[in-house]
């Protein structure tokens, strides 16, 4: 749904969607699709001047530009953009002088017919210090989440990514890190980085035994794991020295 939206305010800035507001945890793509906007308008319509910042670099520009009495340049650089890209709006959560100035820039490119693309980590509606008259305007266009990916997508991104690992890697291994590491992509990434870089740093194979220990504290590990019967027979028979089946 996410890149629906952000796809159809690519194909037409300014008219469908405006503000495009997605939020969701961290590490599951924002930027990644903020930047995708961008790019692919740029490539449809040469010449659209496209703007992405982040709200921490919106908001050290703004202090500056008032430090250095430049108030004008910094309206005309984010008031006369045809796209401007916001990412991570939550940083804005309580700084009202900043609220205020964003909440004019934001009407004077709605009022252009300009497209506002927005990021948070949370609903507008949980950005608890935003001004209602701010909030109401994220709900003008399109809000839309972005979900944890499913068991089998983050199996298809491992495979992916596995494939430019220094060392092969097991398919139990990567649907070990599949199953456990859910949270966002970054950790997932991150977990299949770890197991690699141990297994080519200590020049040992990758086994799912050698994974469990690497990230057993991310992981729930079988001592903390609820037990399964799969594991209780494997358990017992190895005890005595016997198969499963």
């Amino acid at each position: 749904f996410a890149r629906a939206g952000a796809m159809a305010v690519a194909d037409k800035p300014g008219q469908n969607y405006n503000p495009l507001f997605i939020h969701g945890n961290a590490g599951l793509g924002k930027t990644h699709l903020l930047n995708a906007i961008g790019y692919q308008a740029l490539e449809m319509y040469s010449g659209m001047e496209v703007r992405y910042v982040t709200s921490e670099t919106f908001f050290t520009d703004f202090i500056n530009s008032i430090r250095r009495k430049k108030m004008d340049e910094f309206k005309a650089r984010y008031r006369t953009t045809d796209i401007l890209l916001l990412d991570d709006v939550q940083f804005f959560d309580g700084k009202e002088q900043i609220l205020e100035e964003f909440f004019h820039t934001f009407n004077s490119l709605y009022e252009a017919g300009k497209q506002v693309v927005i990021s948070s980590d949370r609903h507008p509606k949980h950005l608890s210090t935003l001004e209602d008259r701010l909030r109401s305007r994220f709900e003008w266009g399109l809000l839309t989440d972005i979900q944890s990916p499913d068991v089998e997508t983050r199996l298809a991104i491992l495979r992916r990514n596995a494939d430019f690992a220094p060392t092969p890697v097991p398919a139990d291994v990567m649907t070990f890190i599949a199953e456990n590491v859910h949270q966002n992509i970054r950790e997932l990434e991150g977990a299949l980085t770890r197991v690699t870089a141990f297994a080519s740093l200590t020049d040992e194979t990758i086994t799912l035994t050698m994974a469990r220990e690497v990230l057993s504290d991310i992981v729930e590990t079988d001592r903390t794991a609820p037990p399964t019967a799969e594991r209780i027979l494997q358990v017992t028979a190895d005890y005595f020295s016997t198969s499963p089946d």
